[in-house]
């Protein structure tokens, strides 16, 4: 495929010449054979698997504490797919739509996932910058979401500066909703939404436009005869992409789980577009240039009250929601 046309600024791993500019980097010793391999498919391919990106053990513990949001939903922030912003009751969490949004802020254990090394190592290769990690999803089945590109929904002042990560708590089956995603995808052209936009705004662009865009990428990406796959990792795998892959959902064809944790991050420069409305806005330093916001939660200093959960917890401090 040719390189990518866009309007806007691309991180340097998504640019026409990326791998020449990766080539550089490696003959100046900035960057090691194996980070090499790992930084040259997401460049060629918008996506790269790293395995056993945190072990089986954090794994279990992370989903195990997961499990026990029911028992102090008041402290979380979840939704389903007819309630958008809902407190994790036991109801709302055996719905199949469940989804719990942010925790990464409430929990150590997935600030570890989050950032396990190898993810951050991928993550400061192509920000050159510290990372934030503005958004977080917990699945507890497949979403079996159309095919999309993130930028659509996810929303940065960089339209195309940000990547992702999907961390498998489980061994993920064929038939459980899994990750699909067309290889190479990420350099198709931008589909813009009235005004040049690459966010699809519901109020302002109308649902038209958007069905619409979810039709042309699968339209385009069958016409450059794009790869469709899927990701059937082991626990504990991670699968790392950039801001434009078409991805989606699988169709749920069994009952299993299909238990992962979304995380999307961007550089520290560049803005959630929640920053501009949310009063409460703020980075937290979480490790060595890597930070944690959320729309959902105050983090400042100074912010709403904290309590100490239940042992389940571990003496984690969590902030109530703030639901806008």
């Amino acid at each position: 495929m040719p390189g990518k046309r866009t309007i806007f600024e691309p991180l340097w791993v998504d640019a026409p010449d990326a791998l020449e500019l990766l080539e550089k980097k490696c003959s100046d010793g900035l960057i090691g054979e194996a980070l090499r391999e790992r930084l040259s498919h997401l460049i060629e391919f918008g996506w790269v698997v790293i395995p056993s990106a945190i072990s089986i053990e954090l794994a279990d513990e992370l989903s195990a504490e997961i499990d026990h949001v029911v028992d102090a939903p008041e402290f979380f922030v979840a939704r389903t797919e007819n309630q958008p912003f809902v407190h994790p009751t036991k109801a709302v969490y055996s719905d199949p739509a469940f989804r719990l949004l942010g925790y990464h802020v409430n929990s150590r254990l997935a600030q570890q996932a989050i950032f396990a090394p190898e993810v951050v190592e991928v993550l400061h290769a192509g920000f050159e910058e510290g990372v934030n990690a503005f958004q977080s999803l917990v699945f507890r089945y497949g979403s079996q979401q159309e095919k999309h590109q993130d930028g659509a929904y996810v929303v940065v002042s960089k339209p195309l500066q940000f990547m992702a990560s999907w961390i498998a708590l489980e061994d993920v089956t064929p038939g459980s909703g899994e990750l699909a995603y067309y290889s190479g995808s990420h350099k198709l052209d931008d589909f813009l939404f009235p005004g040049s936009s690459k966010a699809w705004h519901p109020e302002a662009h109308g649902k038209q436009v958007h069905r619409e865009f979810l039709d042309s990428l699968v339209r385009r990406c069958e016409a450059a005869n794009l790869p469709l796959e899927t990701f059937l990792p082991k626990k504990g795998d991670a699968l790392i992409w950039a801001s434009d892959l078409v991805h989606g959902g699988s169709r749920i064809t069994n009952q299993n789980t299909r238990r992962s944790f979304v995380t999307h991050y961007c550089p520290v420069s560049v803005k959630p577009n929640f920053a501009n409305f949310t009063k409460c806005y703020c980075e937290q330093r979480v490790g060595d240039n890597c930070y944690i916001s959320s729309r959902h939660y105050d983090l400042r200093p100074d912010g709403l009250p904290t309590r100490l959960l239940n042992r389940l917890f571990q003496r984690q401090r969590c902030k109530r929601p703030i639901v806008t």
